[in-house]
Formats: C-alpha cells, structure tokens, sequence
C-alpha cells in the first residue's frame, strides 16, 4: 500500500510539473490540418507504419497522423519500429523519426514493452529542434473488456514522459480482446474510472484510444469523458477482423462532438462508415449533446490527497476516492416557499462502481444527498439540513442534521442490495414533511443482480427544521465503491425539467434550478 500510495504521489507531482512545448507537438490535430475542415472523421490515418516501405508509402500519400508500435530490437534492445511479436524491422525509430519529421506527418508512437520507454524518449529528445508536428504518446495502461494482457504500467509510463519528454499528447487506453462470443461487450465504469484515476491528473491533452466494437454500447461514457475536459479526445480504432456496428458508429457521431472524436479504423470500414452517414441530415451530427444542465452553476470541492477527485462534465459529475473526501454543491442559494417555488422534487438513479479487481461492500459505502443546507465548507460539519442515505447494500436513512441542536429525526428501512437505486425526493418547504422514495432498479453495466423484492420503500420527516436556506451538496461515504446517478430530473411548482442521459453522475442532483432571488 505504502509503495503504491509513493507512485501515486510520483505521478501526481510529475503532472503538475509540466512545462509548455515549444513546438507544435501539443496542437490540437484539427488546427495543424485546416485540410480537416474542423471535423475529426476527416483526419487520414496510416496504421501500423513499422517498415520502411510502409513509411515510404505513407509519407508520399494524403495521410495525416502516422501511427507506428515502438519495441527493443532482440539482443540489443535499440528502439525499432516494430508490433509484437515481431522484435525484428528493417527501420529504427532514429530512422523513422529522422524521415517524418522532413514532412508535415503528425505522429502517434505506441510504446509496447515499458523497458523501451526511456531509450525511446532520448531518440525522440534527439530529434527535438526538428520536430514540429504533433506528437502523441500511446500505452494501454488499464485493463480492457476481455483483455488477458497486461497493460503498461501507468505510473511509470506517464511520468517518464512528464520528466523527459513532456511537451507531447498521452494517448492512454484499454488492452482488449475481440472475439464473437467474447463475454464483455462494453467498457464499463469501472474501467473509465480506473483510467482517470490516472489520466485525469495530467496537464496535457489526453486522448483515449477507444476500439470500435464497443465504441456504441458504450457512447455514454464517452460523451462523459469528453464533457470533463476541452483538451480531451476519443480516438476510435479498429482491427481488420474486428465485427463493427456501423449503425452503432453512426449514433456515436451523432451524439458526440465531431471535433473531438477521431476515426482510425481500417479502409473498408471507414468506407462503410463513411456511406452510412450519406444518410444521416448533416445539421444532426453532433447536436444530441446533452444539455439540461451548466457545470459553471456548482462547486467542486475535492481533499488534496491523491484520488480523490470530483470528476465535473458537461454531463454530470463522478465522485471518487475516500470517504467524504470529495463533495459537490450548487453555488447559489435558493428559497423554499418564495414566489412560485412551494416544494421541491428531486429524482434520480444511483448506480455503484466497484474499484478495480474489488466486488465487496460494506456497511457506510453510500451516497448521501443534503438538502435546505447552508453553505457547505466541510462536508463533515453540514450545520443544518435533511439528508437521505443510500447504501450499496440497500440501507437507506432521512433525518435532519444539525451542529447546534441535538436532534433525533431519523427514520430508516433496509431494502435488497443492489448496483442501482432510484430515489425520489419531496421537500414541501417551510414547515411541510419531506418525503423520499428509495427502490433497487436494473442497470446497463451493473455487476449484481437484482434483489427478489424491489418493491419500493418510503420514509418521511415530519416538519423538520424551519428554515428558508436551500443549497444542495452531494458526497460519497465508504472507501470501497464510487457512484453516480443517471436519468436526474427536478421538478418545482409548475415547471418540469427533466435531465435524461445514461450516464448523469453524482452531482447533476439540482442541475436544472434556476437561481432564485434571496
């Protein structure tokens, strides 16, 4: 634990140390290519360029970004252009690097063994007054859906890079594992969160190597993913032999941003892609964001150990790390029972994310929700409100919380335990009750099964506090599992609006209310 806690630390010092790049290695590969027209698909890809006259072909044509795998030659360990198996080539990354960088030819160096990195990085050091084209970095640092492969080890891969070579994009996937009956046919949130857990700290742009096959059943995440940061990206890729939905590549696009996703798949795939979207109205590409909420409407408050992250996207919000260690709350305050504004519902579905190679819970691993607090600047010292508790293993607690006063409104029920809970609740204002409505529900890429009984259970407080405060706060408790809510909507008074996505996290609870004068 304590090495690992050190590597942690390692990476993290190394991601803020970062220096800016005095070429263009960093650009947005958009800028670089006004060929591309501002839109992603159009980037030209040449895969696995690792011979000489693959390079010879790829320099000559209309290719864009060169994507080459980088291995130890056998016997002297020398930076060869090369994808295992093969420890053989007929060109060397000296070789490779000294030839495209007498072109405009963007490059992405997949780095296969981690044993090569550092002697890889002194080659590229070698060349770097030459170097004036975009440059990306790639290891799969985290396992995939099916993946028997161990991935590159992300704490070394990373702040190698940051130490000697810093001014370059981290392209920081999944390993994975194709087959038609292969088990698991999505990347689940486990494996998004494990990623970030490293990926998320790093200065510079980031982008995620996504494989097709799995690029539409798991859209949601990436949409997510692109929402947390402007310097994000998704680079979907492709094997010749892989069985691609190309309907499910066309919804992805369109729920996407074109300037963000890049397309390095094979020529007959993208040739079928590229026929699929003929059909597609142009004005409709891109233009399913969602857009119920507005981040800039919530602080964020996250503990300053490694880990602990809030997670903040045009889509929502993920909570991660320890207990209580990360909170979210909207930064204006509102009022009940002023003007139109009589009570208010909040509803949603929680779903549970077990940490990596972890299927085990324990009593306090949860989601509390606050709500008629005042301004939260310690989560653990919430002066007054209401909260309601829900557990992973299906316990669910509303009381009132307060500093000052001792308190014993508190009812509780047990439900079954589950991945995914929905919840309801009703605050009437003032002196009125609040009410909540708690019961397990099915979710997409849950690990459980649902309990025999899901029958809902309902609790209320009768009369809690008075008082006219209303912020909201979010947080996670326990150290074992991560959270995050789907399918959010708020209602008060009249209106309705509603924030229906599949992957909505913890903190979207309020993402719709609208700022009332106090």
């Amino acid at each position: 634990m304590a090495l690992e806690l050190a590597r942690t630390l390692l990476l993290f010092a190394s991601c803020y140390l970062l220096t800016d790049a005095s070429t263009n290695t960093m650009d947005n590969i958009l800028d670089f290519y006004p060929a591309a027209e501002g839109d992603g698909l159009k980037i030209v890809w040449a895969h696995a360029v690792n011979s000489e006259a693959d390079l010879t072909t790829a320099l000559a044509d209309d290719t864009m970004m060169l994507e080459a795998d980088i291995s130890p030659e056998e016997g002297t360990g020398t930076p060869i252009m090369a994808h295992p198996p093969d420890l053989t080539s007929d060109i060397t990354l000296s070789e490779w690097i000294n030839r495209t960088t007498e072109t405009n030819k963007g490059m992405k160096l997949d780095i296969k063994y981690l044993e090569v990195l550092s002697d890889a990085l002194s080659v590229v050091n070698e060349y770097d007054s030459k170097i004036h084209q975009p440059l990306w970095y790639n290891a799969d640092i985290v396992p995939g859906p099916n993946s028997p492969k161990t991935p590159v080890e992300p704490v070394e891969f990373i702040s190698t890079i940051n130490e000697v070579y810093p001014g370059a994009v981290l392209s920081l996937g999944w390993t994975t594992f194709w087959e038609g009956n292969a088990p698991e046919q999505l990347y689940t949130w486990t494996m998004v969160f494990h990623n970030l857990n490293y990926s998320y700290p790093c200065q510079q742009a980031v982008t995620f190597p996504v494989r097709a096959v799995w690029a539409a059943s798991s859209w949601d995440k990436w949409v997510w993913l692109l929402g947390l940061r402007d310097d994000f990206s998704i680079t979907v890729w492709s094997s010749s032999n892989d069985d691609v939905d190309i309907d499910g590549l066309v919804e992805f696009r369109l729920n996407g941003d074109m300037k963000r996703i890049y397309y390095d798949i094979p020529e007959s795939q993208m040739q079928d892609f590229n026929e699929a979207l003929k059909n597609v109205p142009e004005e409709t590409v891109g233009s399913n964001d969602q857009q119920g909420w507005d981040k800039s409407k919530w602080k964020s408050v996250e503990s300053t150990a490694a880990g602990n992250y809030v997670y903040l996207s045009t889509h929502g919000v993920g909570l991660v790390g320890e207990s209580r260690a990360s909170y979210i709350q909207t930064k204006d305050q509102y009022k009940l029972n002023t003007g139109d504004l009589g009570e208010v519902e909040i509803s949603g579905k929680i779903q549970f994310v077990f940490r990596p190679d972890q299927d085990v819970f324990v009593d306090g691993d949860g989601v509390e929700i606050y709500i008629r607090t005042s301004e939260v600047d310690n989560v653990n010292s919430i002066d007054r409100g209401v909260s309601l508790y829900i557990g992973r293993d299906g316990k669910v607690i509303l009381q009132t919380v307060s500093q000052t006063e001792v308190r014993d409104d508190v009812v509780s029920g047990q439900l079954g335990p589950s991945d995914c809970y929905s919840f309801d609740i009703n605050d009437e204002g003032g002196e009125g009750d609040v009410t909540a409505e708690v019961k397990p529900v099915s979710c997409f890429d849950g690990t459980g099964t649902l309990p025999p009984d899901t029958k809902p259970l309902s609790l209320s407080l009768e009369s809690p506090p008075e008082g006219n405060r209303f912020y909201v706060a979010v947080t996670k408790t326990g150290g074992n599992v991560d959270a995050l809510l789907e399918d959010l909507t708020l209602r008060y008074s009249a209106a309705v609006f509603t924030v229906s996505s599949t992957a909505l996290l913890v903190a979207a609870v309020v993402v719709v209310l609208e700022t009332l004068p106090v």
